[in-house]
């Protein structure tokens, strides 16, 4: 058995402004880097055999900050097809300054989000394929155990959709990831099944107990 925890960086500025960041390369807030010191305590107890991240600096600040509360010794290995998408013009901007320089085309997001066309972002099958090939990559060369994938919220959702066999464009629009937030796969015999997605109480003061009694 194979269970990979799909992790959310943790925040950035461009964050918490509500900015859009795709490619553009931004660290880890203080805030962020709280979050992050936070999943390197939530992950100390579980006996992780792999980290994968993204190239962008915020992926990888969140997954050393993961291997170094873990104490096994695991290093994160860049996977570059982990990236979120690029977002081209978008890039920088609020959703309302998007709205005000191009007609409108976050409030189209909000509703069919496949039907906009970012001028100079990546295409959205383009960017799912990779993502696709990522996890593939890692789950065909990972052994049995437990692994951690630190990524962007774009490449989740369009991860969950493929496992789930779900509308990418749903899942956008309904699923929420937050920043640091841990959603749980597992590949075995037959098709792979979600444990929970968005999972934040170690985020929070104090101890709840985890879905589905999993630790």
């Amino acid at each position: 058995m194979k269970r990979y925890y799909l992790v959310r960086h943790a925040q950035t500025l461009w964050n918490s402004e509500n900015r859009i960041q795709g490619h553009s390369d931004r660290p880890l807030s203080p805030l962020g880097l709280q979050q992050a010191q936070r999943l390197g305590t939530f992950f100390a107890s579980r006996h992780v055999q792999g980290i994968f991240t993204s190239w962008l600096q915020r992926s990888q600040q969140t997954a050393h900050a993961i291997a170094s509360g873990n104490g096994h010794g695991v290093s994160p290995v860049v996977e570059q097809e982990l990236a979120e998408m690029h977002l081209g013009a978008w890039e920088g901007l609020t959703p309302e300054e998007v709205d005000a320089q191009f007609q409108g085309a976050y409030e189209q997001w909000r509703t069919v989000p496949s039907s906009v066309r970012i001028p100079n972002a990546e295409p959205v099958e383009q960017f799912r394929a990779r993502a696709r090939r990522a996890l593939e990559r890692i789950v065909a060369t990972a052994g049995e155990g437990e692994y951690v994938v630190v990524t962007h919220g774009g490449v989740i959702a369009t991860l969950l959709a493929d496992v789930l066999g779900a509308d990418y464009d749903a899942i956008l629009r309904r699923v929420r990831l937050d920043n640091a937030g841990i959603t749980a796969l597992e590949f075995g015999v037959g098709l792979p099944h979600v444990l929970w997605i968005n999972w934040t109480a170690h985020l929070q003061d104090g101890s709840l107990p985890l879905p589905g009694g999993w630790f």
